[in-house]
């Protein structure tokens, strides 16, 4: 049985004959998931390896992935993983990747070993074909001498068989043939570190030549992906209250899995048949019954006595427009890293919509957009710079068709000759839906002819610096794309994209092969052309794949792939995305967290059991407002990324990270009940522990270099209760937890 044959794999293992690698969940793509998911597929995937083989994997091996995220060597690094190995980038359509055998710097300067087998396969049948390429084809000749040639049947799987050990012998008998040693991947990379001072260095991202489809196909499945991930984070920052673990959290890692294992590189990028997409689809349904049962049950353990309660698991203020019970919108004001009552707040600005004689006006004391008697929009002004955002005479929120025919793989490519297909559909009608005084919007039509139709309300609301779209698309076409563009009143050569934990920089021209190959590229919750006094964010509730031309920045929207699912994204959608001018340049800017308070506003919570929650508003500044997590992090120029309970369950971990590329000094964190701290790896390995000093409940100032990541483990003192609230005394706990 299948028990048996494990159990004979684990013997082989043991022996040295069968090779575990990699160390991830799954085979992970790495475009699109965030950084923390990106981390747990370490966590989880070296827990598995390390219970059922007794080893630590040090080699990331990603053959069949799209493209590689530059902030990867960090994340690889900070999880105790050296080795980097793929062969994608040979599959280029453009350009020829310079190297086999370099070290790989990420955007945070940390480096990998990364080899790349010159016989551009991972299922070579050791032909002599192969083996001759192996040699021939190799990049990096008189910096290093030996090369990987991966053989068996590789993909769908099988193995080497009997007649490739064969050819091995007998080649490596023959008179002119390289010498060919049977090994392992921790002894190839062993042998290539002593020539590790002569490989030259790749910095930044290894961006794929191809599959540039997979950022857009079945829209649906990445919107899930990301609203899961923001789950996960608030769930962790929940039951990061419970520092005496009278809440058991397994279910939290099983949830993680879930998440994870449809991060795999042909699920998340929607490259796989249709049965797979109903499948992740179920998933999602059940992740979200699992986490609400979570979520009631850890509530009601830590935060019952709270009428109505909101959580903020990151480090800075937030204001934000919240529906009570009875539908009514309120304005209310959370501190960073806040579990806790809610305050309601008096707002400083009001949202207008005015009909004017040759269109609409929404407006509020930071921005003003003017859109035509059909709908077209015609100016968003900063108003503080009085910078308009809008290249002149253009229109923005332009919505655009292309035909979409690849020459390889239908889910998988958009080819480059596909802009030379655009046609722009323009708005019919437009009408006034609110008019303030927190919130004022306007509905836009677009039709689509035989594609569809789009129904577009756009919203300006007060106190918030963006203008927000919300469209609804039904969706029905073949072979087509649908993009978003506005041409943006700013120059530049470059446009930034937000990756995970920091962003890169990408070309906005074609001088060379290198740049118009990234002509479609990919990006999480924001994209943006800036000059160094004022710029224009692009950001993005579910989207991934963008591009910039010139001063023209687009959102991929919805493809229409017709193999493998013929049904792939036939469906009515939502999709949210909001333009955000600034003054300054990106650093200055604050891009990063408007971009998270897009994706993941905050929400009123019941704090009982009976789920609801009462119906009358917030009050001004209520007398029990305080914050339950005990956890402040002060400086706003570093991004909390995960607060969560060790995997211990002896500790609080916090992670931060520097998003903008400066090095960061002084930053402080502190905690009522901290008794010490230390730094530790992201996977929590004991041996990576580092004592760090602290004075009373406060670490020394922390500093962080540009784009780094760090993970904190906090030692708390045991036997006191995180907050006085009637739900956090023991004995109460005691009882439920004897009852659960």
């Amino acid at each position: 049985g299948i028990n048996a044959e494990y159990g004979l794999l684990k013997i082989h293992v043991e022996k040295g004959s069968f090779i575990p690698v990699s160390g991830s969940w799954v085979e992970m793509d790495t475009n699109i998931p965030n950084a923390e998911s990106m981390i747990r597929q370490f966590l989880y995937g070296q827990k598995f390896f390390k219970e059922e083989f007794g080893i630590h994997s040090n080699i990331l091996w990603l053959p069949d992935t799209f493209g590689y995220s530059g902030q990867l060597p960090q994340i690889m690094q900070i999880c105790g993983v050296e080795y980097f190995l793929s062969q994608k980038l040979s599959w280029n359509l453009t350009n020829t990747f310079p190297h086999h055998t370099f070290i790989w710097k990420g955007i945070d300067q940390s480096t990998v070993l990364a080899h790349f087998p010159p016989g551009d396969t991972y299922e070579s049948d050791m032909n002599v074909k192969d083996i001759l390429k192996t040699i021939n084809n190799n990049k990096d000749k008189g910096r290093t001498h030996n090369q990987m040639l991966l053989f068996g049947h590789g993909d769908g799987g099988g193995g080497p068989t009997p007649d490739m050990i064969d050819r091995i012998e007998r080649v490596s008998s023959v008179i002119g043939m390289p010498k060919i040693v049977r090994s392992t991947p921790q002894k190839f990379f062993a042998t290539v570190e002593n020539s590790k001072n002569m490989l030259c260095e790749w910095w930044g991202e290894l961006y794929f030549e191809l599959h540039r489809g997979t950022y857009t196909t079945h829209a649906k499945l990445k919107e899930s992906n990301r609203v899961a991930e923001f789950w996960m984070t608030d769930i962790e920052f929940l039951s990061s209250l419970d520092v005496q673990n009278f809440v058991s959290c397994t279910k939290i890692g099983e949830m993680w899995k879930t998440v994870l294992f449809n991060q795999f590189h042909d699920i998340l990028p929607g490259s796989a048949i249709e049965q797979v997409f109903i499948d992740a689809m179920d998933d999602y349904t059940d992740l979200l019954k699992t986490y609400t049962e979570e979520w009631e049950r850890i509530r009601d353990l830590l935060v019952s006595d709270c009428s109505q309660f909101v959580v903020n698991p990151y480090n800075w203020t937030r204001r934000q427009l919240i529906a009570t019970s009875d539908d009514e919108e309120v304005l209310i004001e959370v501190p960073g890293t806040y579990i806790g009552p809610v305050s309601l707040a008096a707002p400083a600005d009001k949202a207008e919509a005015f009909v004017l004689e040759d269109g609409i006006c929404l407006c509020n004391s930071l921005i003003k957009a003017v859109f035509s008697l059909t709908g077209d929009l015609k100016s968003v002004i900063h108003k503080a710079s009085g910078r308009e955002s809008l290249e002149a005479g253009v229109t923005g929120n332009r919505f655009v068709v292309f035909d979409d025919i690849p020459l390889f793989w239908d889910a998988w490519d958009v080819m480059e000759y596909h802009v030379e297909t655009r046609q722009e559909f323009k708005p019919t009608s437009i009408q006034v839906v609110e008019s303030g005084p927190l919130r004022s919007s306007v509905k836009v039509t677009v039709p689509l002819a035989e594609h569809g139709d789009i129904v577009v309300i756009a919203t300006i609301m007060a106190e918030t610096p963006y203008l927000t779209f919300k469209t609804d698309v039904s969706w029905r076409a073949s072979h087509k794309f649908l993009k978003v563009e506005f041409p943006l009143a700013v120059s530049s050569t470059e446009a930034h994209y937000e990756i995970q934990s920091g962003l890169v920089s990408r070309p906005t021209h074609a001088n060379t092969s290198w740049d118009s190959a990234k002509f479609e590229v990919s990006g999480h919750k924001w994209a943006h052309i800036g000059e160094p006094s004022f710029g224009v964010g692009l950001l993005s509730k579910s989207k991934y794949g963008y591009s910039a031309q010139h001063n023209r920045l687009t959102l991929s929207l919805l493809r229409s792939t017709k193999a493998p699912d013929a049904n792939a994204d036939m469906d009515d959608h939502t999709i949210e995305y909001a333009i955000y001018p600034h003054s300054g340049p990106i650093y200055s800017s604050d891009i990063v967290q408007h971009g998270i308070n897009f994706n993941h506003p905050l929400l009123l919570h019941a704090g009982s059991r009976d789920k609801t929650l009462p119906r009358h508003k917030p009050t001004l500044n209520p007398a029990n407002l305080v914050n339950r997590s005990a956890l402040r992090i002060t400086s706003g120029q570093v991004v909390v990324q995960a607060i969560k309970k060790s995997e211990d369950g002896l500790g609080l971990v916090v992670r931060m990270y520097e998003p903008y590329g400066n090095t960061v000094c002084n930053v402080s964190l502190s905690h009522r009940l901290l008794s010490k701290a230390y730094s530790i790896n992201a996977v929590e390995m004991e041996s990576t522990k580092t004592q760090l000093p602290i004075k009373g409940d406060e670490l020394l100032p922390l500093t962080f270099r540009p784009f780094e990541i760090k993970t904190i483990y906090l030692e708390l003192k045991q036997g006191e209760e995180i907050f006085n609230g009637n739900s956090c005394k023991k004995a109460r706990l005691d009882e439920r937890k004897s009852m659960s």
